[in-house]
């Protein structure tokens, strides 16, 4: 048995760089398969569109708007709009352009988070990128198959923490983590200050900020907040202290104040249930293997020489992991993306103690192969649930695939005026105004000009325009029957007023 087991790891640190690649185009897969099938969403997805499908048509890449005015509700900096735009300029006005630097983005952090754990081993470094691929939550929801900023500032997040756990390799890296903290505040404002609480704790717990010298400290500083500062100087000049007003106001005091700001107040222990100790996805085993980990570090007898990581890195990955989850456990708004960079230093310290427990000398080899492949079949039914909840279970809705069909950005109904009285899948019911996730679609698809008030509007209408209408309702509007039907497929109509 211990030869059959030998055999098994030589396989796996021989063929390193092969099954690396393997897991890559695996986690590639999960990111960008029927990236542009699943119905957009309202609110953040939707927004982030607008805002930059405006700033194209607009020319102007610092003020997002929604509707061609300054949005003071999503109150973020620009980058993460402005990589949507670039998502357009790339592959068009196309769900698949909304998406795509959110699924680059998390194909990045896997990889790069990979990459960085072979320092404590081949082995870790796979199992590493083997339980990212299984990461169920970021695939479902405002992440790797989502058109808004959490793909970007997780990524930032990221490798602003792997720079600081190689600031003791070299000192030039705390300056990478400096800018990594400023273009995450300018992804996703103030969550960002997770990063400089995680950030400064290290550096002081670990005497590197007593080590700094005045050169280093002005370095990283203007790596922190010039490029904030600019951003910030630029916004000033032209709406004055509005947006940043509003900013503090939405981003800060709004989520941290008591019952939680849109209806998102939860009890502390809120993601602790909801993701850490869930066991129907894989965070539940992950939790598990990290806190038989911490006990083994805690207890004597069981602790191992030479331990699997340094004190600095199990400094900063503890940091990494518990300042965000306490941090955002204490504000009132809770909302599951927001302790998504936690996963990350979850995966990684679950693969460092794994790999580390089945290096093990001492324990039986019928025991070390029965926990290997049990982890190698358990995180693989958790990446095939993965797939086939997000990536083959990924839909659109009946109402965005008639416009989808209907429209196109190069044909005769290009810009055109349209109504909407229809029964809308996203909504539950029946609407006669555009939701945000439809105006956004009807954007993409042909420049449309989205005008409300249904049927009744149309009506009122002397110009040229179109409607789009739930088949059933026709029936209440019998004089709708005296305009040209240009489409119907048996659940919506699309009427035309000469």
């Amino acid at each position: 048995m211990r030869r059959f087991y030998d055999s098994l790891l030589r396989l796996m640190r021989a063929g390193y760089w092969i099954w690396f690649a393997l897991l890559t185009a695996l986690t590639a897969f999960l990111c960008f398969r029927c990236l542009g099938i699943k119905a957009i969403d309202s609110w953040d997805e939707a927004r982030h569109g607008i805002s930059a499908y405006e700033m194209i048509q607009q020319g102007n890449y610092l003020v997002n708007t929604f509707m061609g005015e300054a949005d003071y509700w999503n109150v973020k900096p620009p980058l993460s709009f402005l990589s949507v735009a670039a998502g357009y300029f790339l592959f068009g006005y196309t769900a698949v352009g909304l998406r795509f630097f959110s699924a680059l983005s998390c194909l990045l952090t896997s990889v790069l988070t990979g990459l960085f754990a072979r320092r404590y081993g081949k082995t870790a470094s796979l199992f590493t990128m083997a339980f990212l691929a299984a990461n169920y939550f970021p695939f479902k929801a405002h992440l790797a198959r989502s058109g808004d900023a959490d793909g970007l500032y997780l990524l930032l997040f990221t490798l602003a923490m792997l720079a600081m756990l190689k600031i003791r390799d070299h000192p030039r890296w705390l300056y990478g983590c400096g800018l990594c903290f400023s273009l995450a505040f300018l992804t996703k404002s103030f969550h960002a200050g997770m990063i400089a609480a995680a950030g400064g704790l290290f550096l002081l717990l670990t005497g590197e900020l007593k080590r700094m010298s005045p050169g280093r400290w002005t370095g990283f500083l203007l790596s922190a907040f010039l490029p904030i500062l600019l951003w910030a100087a630029l916004r000033f000049r032209y709406d004055g202290t509005a947006f940043f007003v509003h900013m503090y106001e939405a981003d800060l005091a709004g989520r941290t104040a008591a019952g939680g700001i849109e209806g998102h107040g939860f009890p502390f222990s809120y993601y602790l249930t909801a993701i850490f100790w869930n066991f129907d996805y894989i965070y539940g085993f992950l939790s598990l293997l990290v806190l038989c980990g911490i006990l083994c570090r805690l207890i004597r007898p069981l602790r191992k020489t030479p331990a699997p990581l340094s004190a600095e890195d199990w400094t900063g990955l503890l940091l990494w992991l518990f300042v965000p989850l306490l941090g955002f456990s204490l504000v009132s708004t809770k909302l599951m993306w927001y302790v998504y960079p936690c996963v990350i230093p979850l995966c990684l310290l679950a693969a460092v103690f794994l790999a580390d427990f089945l290096q093990t000398e001492k324990a039986p080899a019928w025991l070390l192969t029965i926990c290997l492949l049990a982890a190698g079949a358990g995180t693989s039914v958790f990446i095939w649930n993965n797939y086939a909840d997000n990536v083959r279970g990924a839909r659109s809705n009946d109402l965005q695939t008639f416009v989808i069909e209907q429209f196109g950005r190069d044909d005769g109904l290009t810009g055109s005026a349209v109504y909407l009285d229809a029964y809308d899948p996203f909504l539950y019911a029946n609407t006669d105004c555009w939701e945000q996730n439809m105006r956004l679609l009807a954007m993409l698809e042909g420049d449309l000009d989205c005008r409300d008030g249904g049927v009744r509007a149309f009506l009122e209408q002397d110009e040229s325009c179109l409607l789009i209408l739930s088949l059933p309702f026709l029936a209440d509007h019998p004089e709708l029957n005296r305009y040209e039907v240009l489409a119907d497929n048996g659940q919506y109509l699309l009427i035309r007023r000469p």
